[in-house]
């Protein structure tokens, strides 16, 4: 291969790799915000969790009691939590997306220009900080500031 087609091949990868780094601190503050609520037993029990998956309100209708009985409860918060955690997956899944397919194209022309020097370890690590992006966010101090020990009850 000529010095021309890797100077090219290896400007292609800079520049995706470039676009993946700005793109970096844009995904992680979305993520870190990101909040989803789902509801259960009619829509008489919602459930908010926040980018830790953590249960941060709980809103039970005042008027739950008429239809359904106080021992389903717990199993109803429990619903809507899941299906809660579902949709921030999901979210979560398509802010993502764009850096992943990045990602699968660096690798894919990478090919000619690993073997630069630098270049080997420069891709583990952008690698590595979309693979940190995948898994869950981590905990902050301020994510228990909203009290959630006792569901809200809404009339």
């Amino acid at each position: 291969m000529s010095n021309d087609s890797i100077r090219n091949e290896f400007s292609e990868v800079l520049a995706l790799v470039q676009e993946q780094m700005r793109d970096l601190s844009n995904i992680q503050q979305q993520r870190s915000t990101m909040t989803a609520s789902a509801t259960a037993a009619d829509g008489m029990v919602e459930v908010t969790v926040n980018a830790q998956r953590t249960v941060v309100e709980t809103v039970v209708d005042e008027s739950y009691l008429e239809d359904h009985e106080f021992a389903e409860l717990g199993g109803h918060i429990t619903s809507a939590a899941q299906a809660a955690v579902r949709q921030l997956d999901k979210r979560s899944e398509a802010l993502l997306a764009p850096m992943n397919e990045r990602r699968k194209a660096v690798s894919e022309i990478s090919g000619n220009v690993i073997g630069l020097p630098g270049f080997r370890e420069a891709l583990a690590e952008v690698s590595a900080m979309g693979d940190s992006l995948q898994s869950q966010p981590k905990r902050t101090d301020n994510d228990g500031d909203v009290d959630s020990s006792f569901p809200t009850i809404k009339g």
